[in-house]
């Protein structure tokens, strides 16, 4: 194989760093979107246990009245 050296003309250099950036625009999107995507999912999930740690609390404090209603 022949060595061959590329050459960058100083017109085309912009262009490439305009791909480079372009790249990390679309990395860091796609990164932020993931990451959106997964805290909905933990604040569903948040939101599901409060509410079934909400309806425990009542049913205790239910138990709990009908054991001091009976002494």
């Amino acid at each position: 194989m022949a060595n061959r050296k590329l050459i960058i003309y100083n017109e085309n250099l912009p262009y490439i760093n305009l791909f480079d950036l372009n790249k990390v625009w679309l990395d860091l999107k796609q990164e932020r979107t993931k990451l959106f995507e997964e805290s909905h999912e933990l604040r569903s999930r948040m939101c599901l246990t409060s509410m079934k740690i909400t309806q425990i609390e009542e049913k205790l404090s239910d138990a709990i009245v009908k054991l001091s209603n009976k002494q």
